[in-house]
């Protein structure tokens, strides 16, 4: 049928999200999220936290909200550390919990104005990826 929509899988969520397109990807984490085995569920669900935070804080300059969100989701990912489903937890929560940090030192006040989307521009460059595990030797 012409009509119909194709469901998203984990590839394209994780690369939408790698894009940067956090909205995208929350949207597609949910979709699958709904649909999928017990063992990979709180993985999504822990994965569209980090795109709905990363959402909000790029295109909405929110800071509290996505510190909250980031949070909760590396207890949900501790819990799947080092690796899972293929995808190097390990890496991203060290990644998830250097950004929250950066995230944290921000001022509370500051909201608009050009510092502030310069500060957003550079730490979206250095925005969490989700990575598949390797077996390299650090």
């Amino acid at each position: 049928m012409a009509n119909e929509v194709k469901t998203p899988t984990l590839e394209d969520a994780i690369a939408s999200f790698n894009r940067g397109d956090y909205f995208g990807a929350a949207e597609r984490f949910e979709v699958i999220g709904r649909d999928t085995e017990p063992e990979l569920k709180t993985m999504i669900d822990a994965f569209n936290r980090i795109a709905a935070a990363l959402h909000l804080r790029f295109e909405r300059g929110g800071r509290q909200a996505a510190i909250n969100l980031l949070s909760q989701a590396m207890l949900t990912l501790d819990d799947l550390r080092p690796e899972h489903a293929g995808l190097d937890i390990e890496r991203l929560w060290n990644e998830l919990q250097a950004y929250a940090d950066e995230v944290r030192a921000t001022p509370r006040t500051e909201h608009t104005g050009l510092k502030h989307r310069t500060r957003l521009f550079l730490e979206k460059r250095r925005a969490p990826k989700i990575n598949p595990k390797t077996n390299r030797k650090d």
